[in-house]
């Protein structure tokens, strides 16, 4: 065990409360980089963390996790569908190789979300000239993972994102925003895998066979919110990269910090914990 959980976490995150006791132990004194905290999504998730096995021969546990954003709708079924396809997988690619694949988890932070999604949409639209809640929904599915990784002591998180899906941009997964969320998760001493980022769609289909693009996987209701009238993307690099700077990765930061106690903005004039995520990301603004 190579350090205790921050205090913090235990106030503010329940994620961390997925499993027993005795599960976190034996989680905790598993060999560095040997634990991963995947994202179980859609295709590329599942894609992401077989590319990822076939390269990182440290791993040897895969903890899946389904974020939810309070923002989705579907057949929750497919969350466990998707991690049977891999369970599946891994027998099929990587026989005789000792892998422990983890029944999935569902976990989320509201208040987490609000705050870097919705309730600064109007500041962030007027100071920015942009605003999309795909944008750091995406930072918030892999910072809601953070506090159950900093638990188990995992210092490895798995994520499906591309620069482009062949040549199309997506605001949620963008070469800039990538670099932007790897940069916060180190700040909590987690390296974030994405395998996928420079790969096409038929390498996937290899990965995935009989597994179609966006097919068997819950929706959002955003979903496709960045696209103009006639299907462009409203993208301008220049704001794109402002706003990141500025905003996204900031608040990813302050976040971070608040967690392992290296800011006392969450805490309330008693000195207890409020895990005030608006008050938070308000004072970067």
């Amino acid at each position: 065990m190579r350090g205790n959980i921050p205090p913090m976490l235990n106030a503010c995150e329940h994620s961390i409360r997925l499993y027993s006791a005795r599960k976190i132990a034996q989680l905790r004194a598993k060999p560095t980089g040997s634990v991963a905290v995947a994202a179980i999504a859609g295709r590329d998730s599942i894609a992401a963390i077989i590319e990822a096995l076939g390269t990182e021969r440290d791993i040897s546990v895969i903890v899946p996790t389904s974020v939810g954003t309070g923002t989705e709708f579907g057949d929750l079924e497919t969350v466990h569908e998707a991690t049977e396809f891999l369970r599946d997988r891994i027998a099929a690619l990587f026989p005789g190789r000792p892998l422990e694949l983890l029944t999935e988890t569902r976990f989320g932070s509201e208040k987490l979300w609000a705050a870097l999604n919705a309730r600064f949409a109007a500041e962030i639209q007027r100071r920015f000239g942009m605003d999309s809640p795909c944008l750091a929904c995406h930072l918030y599915v892999h910072l809601a993972r953070v506090p159950l990784a900093l638990a188990l002591d995992s210092t490895v998180m798995i994520s499906g994102e591309r620069d482009t899906h062949d040549g199309r941009i997506k605001l949620s997964q963008t070469a800039d925003s990538i670099d932007a969320e790897t940069r916060v998760l180190k700040r909590a001493g987690i390296t974030l895998l994405n395998p996928l980022r420079t790969l096409s769609g038929t390498h996937i289909e290899t990965l995935t066979p009989g597994w179609p693009e966006g097919a068997r996987q819950l929706e959002c209701v955003h979903s496709g919110n960045f696209k103009l009238a006639d299907g462009t993307v409203a993208y301008d690099r220049a704001d794109h990269l402002r706003y990141m700077e500025e905003f996204f990765e900031p608040a990813g930061n302050v976040v971070i910090d608040a967690w392992l106690g290296r800011d006392d903005a969450v805490r309330g004039e008693d000195g207890v914990p409020s895990c005030d995520y608006q008050k938070l990301i308000q004072n970067i603004l």
